[in-house]
C-alpha cells in the first residue's frame, strides 16, 4: 500500500529555465538552483489570482440570478 502525506504537491517548472523542481518537504521553492530566477513574485501572483477566482466563485454562488443546483 502505497501512502502520500496531504502536503504533496506538484513539481514547479522554472519559467526561465524550464527545468523541473520538486517541492522540499512539502515546500515550494523560492529560488531556482539552476539559473538563480527568484520566484516570490510568481508565487505572490499566484496567490492572489486563486483568491480571485475563489471570490468570484462565491460571489456566483451568492448571486439571486444563479442557477441553483438541484
Amino acid at each position: 500500500m502505497c501512502f502520500r502525506p496531504g502536503g504533496v504537491a506538484k513539481a514547479q517548472v522554472c519559467p526561465n529555465c524550464g527545468k523541473k523542481l520538486v517541492p522540499i518537504g512539502g515546500v515550494y521553492q523560492k529560488k531556482c538552483p539552476f539559473c538563480k530566477t527568484d520566484f516570490t513574485a510568481l508565487i505572490e501572483a499566484a496567490k492572489k489570482e486563486a483568491e480571485a477566482e475563489a471570490a468570484a466563485k462565491k460571489a456566483a454562488e451568492a448571486s439571486p440570478e444563479a442557477p441553483k443546483p438541484e
